[in-house]
């Protein structure tokens, strides 16, 4: 059944697509009112400055971008390379290309923003490096082989990320592009990164500074700005191009800092339905 209303997206037109999201839209967040208490907590907590009309209509905005997000995701399959080029410009492919030039692998760190599985098929089109992206596993197989039959149009090779390290050390000698979406909620542990983002003690997975660290990658970030439906606009901002030179910790606090001016300005284009504040970290005793 989840194929078939998948085929049925994938197959139409723009504006079909468009109006089948808005009623998903209606029947999300009007009907089921999917996670509306986690999104309005979420926003709330994030922005303490936004009386309750500002916050209700970023609420609003992000719904019907998630809906978007769903039935493009849907249209991925029937997309080509040149498709997909009308739907994202690049305002500096330089930023790419310069590392490319220097024979320099890197990680593009993505948050939950914009379009990530659209960005995955643009991802050849910057630069001569070998397109990789690193995934984690679902809980549902049904809907692990749902996703990974609509990824299997990208030209990209995805590596689960329990073994994503031990692939990428193998690989010596080879220039890739690795996609990682490194803004999930972590443990809540110790070992974890936290700081203060968005006016809340937050903790990260720090697999994306211990991996650049490792294999030398320079790390770029991914600013991916919704420009109308169907519509993006990518901007490459360098958080290092010398991992092995940085601090402990700099990249994860850099990369946080750079998803936080990007959900400022433009608040609803975030994931804001994922539990992200779920863990407290623990205070030590003197």
């Amino acid at each position: 059944m989840v194929k078939f209303w998948a085929y049925c997206l994938s197959i139409s037109p723009f504006w079909l697509l468009y109006l089948r999201s808005d009623f998903y839209f209606f029947m999300v967040y009007h009907v089921a009112h999917y996670r509306r208490k986690v999104v309005r907590q979420n926003l709330l907590r994030s922005f303490p400055e936004k009386d309750l009309t500002e916050i209700k209509a970023i609420e609003k905005r992000f719904y019907r971008n998630l809906c978007d997000l769903v039935v493009e995701t849907c249209k991925l399959k029937r997309m080509t390379v040149d498709d997909i080029k009308q739907h994202i410009a690049v305002t500096n492919p330089e930023v790419v290309e310069t590392l490319y030039v220097r024979q320099k692998s890197l990680f593009f760190a993505i948050p939950h923003s914009g379009n990530w599985e659209w960005f995955g098929k643009r991802m050849q089109t910057f630069s001569g490096h070998h397109p990789m992206a690193i995934y984690k596993k679902v809980k549902n197989p049904d809907f692990e082989k749902f996703i990974l039959d609509l990824r299997t149009s990208l030209p990209v090779e995805m590596i689960e990320s329990d073994a994503a390290l031990r692939t990428l050390a193998r690989r010596s000698g080879t220039l890739d592009a690795v996609l990682l979406l490194a803004d999930q909620t972590s443990f809540g542990l110790e070992s974890d990164y936290w700081n203060q983002f968005l006016n809340q003690e937050t903790c990260w997975f720090t697999g994306l500074e211990r991996m650049s660290k490792f294999l030398d990658y320079a790390v770029v970030f991914v600013d991916m700005k919704r420009q109308g439906r169907g519509r993006y606009e990518l901007t490459f901002h360098l958080v290092t191009d010398d991992p092995k030179s940085t601090g402990k910790g700099e990249i994860m606090e850099q990369y946080s800092q750079h998803i936080e001016r990007f959900i400022h300005e433009q608040p609803d284009n975030w994931l804001w339905s994922h539990r992200r504040w779920k863990h407290t970290r623990k205070q030590t005793s003197e």
